[in-house]
């Protein structure tokens, strides 16, 4: 679990974002942006420095229902899109799998979502940004004219300047259920298999594994996949329809976690088994009508159960390998992970396509999150694990999804993304963001040694103006 002291300020208004910045040069400061906090280690931190959140900021500022077309504050949250569009017939093109993300911020981490093989990763759906800039300028960035600058903004971790506002576009829909199947798959390979067959008519899928399976089983689990509804369902498009129903029982998920946590593995290892299971009885051929929102966004759920659960949280790793290597590299994780004796809490795996920017860790293939327990025990174990799954990641070209990442370091993401896509970002930000205002603790450790200018200029510039005083 990763923490920072920082001074934080919460502007509603430009003008307050512009106060803040002034503020920090002036005290050679730099900043970091902070969205819902939904990042896993030090993407919105910064030691020492000022942090600039920006949830107070998340109204709807334009909304065109008939084009499907919204302008909106950086701190809207996937949750508040979707509750102002859906009952006109529209819903996000992409989503993560949580609803508290706020959009600037999913911009920032290039997020993807159950549909990321054919749609891509939310940046894709963006027609303008309005960014503001270290200098305090306030400019207008599209895809078409500022083709360079887009690439580098989204996926660029809030390290070139401050989205203000962004114009989405969004999908039309004629309900606001799903029909979603369910495919138990015995192996890690049939798995693969059976995400092949239905990606082609799904319109949302994803392989949820069981870490605990080994052997014969190593990889098991269930493929859900989605369909839209392409008949009217006008009273399925109510907020209240939307509701999700993921409960555990009439207990709620962190009571569990808090009483279970003295039996850790034996109890993830006795629940994964039992959702196994049931998947299996349950066959493929049984089909349920689910809300958009129950689907899509489980993990807010799930992660607070893991949080009761984990009173240290945990660290995780999601690869993005090419298809042509993903099974074995994946094989290869899941068996490092039973060797070492550290069991992945939570798995799920997606298939994917190359992203359109410059630093998208997607390609071709697919990608595998691993979540595992962090504890004082385990420790200094589970840190060589992760350490030896970076390499293999590394070795078969595939790259670490930095929303999740605490284990690359300058020299292995050089080695993972390449040095000319690095340089290519370094000098966008250097051309908008010539002092280095913009830093995190994540910036610093992957970009430490390739910095431009950095915050010496800012230091330099302080020195300077105190002795014409």
């Amino acid at each position: 679990m990763h923490r920072a002291s920082s001074y934080v300020w919460r502007p509603t208004r430009v003008d307050e974002v512009r106060d803040v910045l002034a503020l920090a040069r002036y005290h050679n400061q730099s900043v970091v942006l902070r969205g819902g906090g939904h990042s896993y280690a030090d993407a919105a931190l910064n030691t020492e420095g000022i942090t600039v959140s920006l949830s107070q900021m998340r109204r709807v500022l334009a909304w065109d229902p008939q084009q499907g077309i919204i302008r909106v504050e950086p701190g809207m949250t996937i949750g508040d899109l979707w509750r102002a569009t859906v009952a006109d017939g529209w819903w996000p093109e992409i989503a993560p799998s949580t609803m508290e993300a706020t959009i600037a911020g999913c911009l920032a981490m290039n997020v993807h979502g159950t549909n990321a093989w054919e749609k891509g990763s939310m940046g894709e759906q963006v027609l303008a940004l309005d960014l503001l800039l270290a200098s305090g300028n306030l400019i207008t960035v599209t895809p078409a004219h500022d083709p360079d600058l887009f690439q580098a903004l989204i996926g660029g971790l809030g390290m070139i300047g401050i989205i203000i506002s962004i114009t989405l576009r969004l999908r039309p829909i004629q309900s606001g259920k799903l029909l979603v199947h369910q495919r138990p798959a015995r192996s890690l390979s049939d798995m693969f298999t059976i995400i092949l067959e239905e990606t082609p008519a799904a319109d949302y899928l994803e392989g949820w594994i069981d870490g605990y399976s080994d052997n014969h089983g190593l990889g098991r689990g269930l493929v859900r996949y989605a369909n839209l509804i392409d008949e009217p369902d006008p009273h399925s498009l109510h907020l209240r329809s939307q509701a999700s129903q993921s409960k555990a029982g009439i207990i709620p998920f962190t009571i569990l976690g808090w009483a279970a946590r003295p039996f850790l593995n034996i109890g993830n290892r006795i629940s994964n088994t039992i959702r196994y299971t049931r998947g299996v009885l349950r066959g493929s051929r049984r089909t349920e009508r689910i809300s958009l929102a129950q689907f899509l966004f489980h993990s807010d759920t799930q992660y607070r159960a893991l949080h009761a659960l984990l009173p240290l949280g945990f660290r995780s790793i999601q690869p993005f390998i090419p298809a042509e290597h993903a099974l074995a590299v994946f094989i290869e994780l899941l068996e490092r992970s039973h060797q070492a004796g550290i069991r992945s809490a939570w798995c799920i795996l997606k298939r994917c396509r190359s992203g359109l920017f410059l630093l998208s860790p997607k390609v071709d293939g697919f990608s595998l999150e691993l979540n595992f327990p962090a504890t004082i025990r385990n420790a200094s174990k589970l840190a060589m694990l992760l350490a030896e799954m970076r390499e293999t990641v590394i070795a078969a070209g595939g790259h670490l999804y930095l929303a999740k990442d605490d284990i690359l370091d300058s020299e292995t993401y050089a080695q993972s993304m390449g040095m000319d896509r690095i340089e290519r970002f370094l000098a966008i930000k250097h051309a908008y963001d010539p002092e280095g205002l913009f830093q995190s603790d994540l910036f610093r450790r992957l970009f430490a040694r390739r910095i431009q200018g950095g915050l010496e200029v800012l230091k330099e510039k302080r020195e300077s103006d105190f002795l014409l005083e």
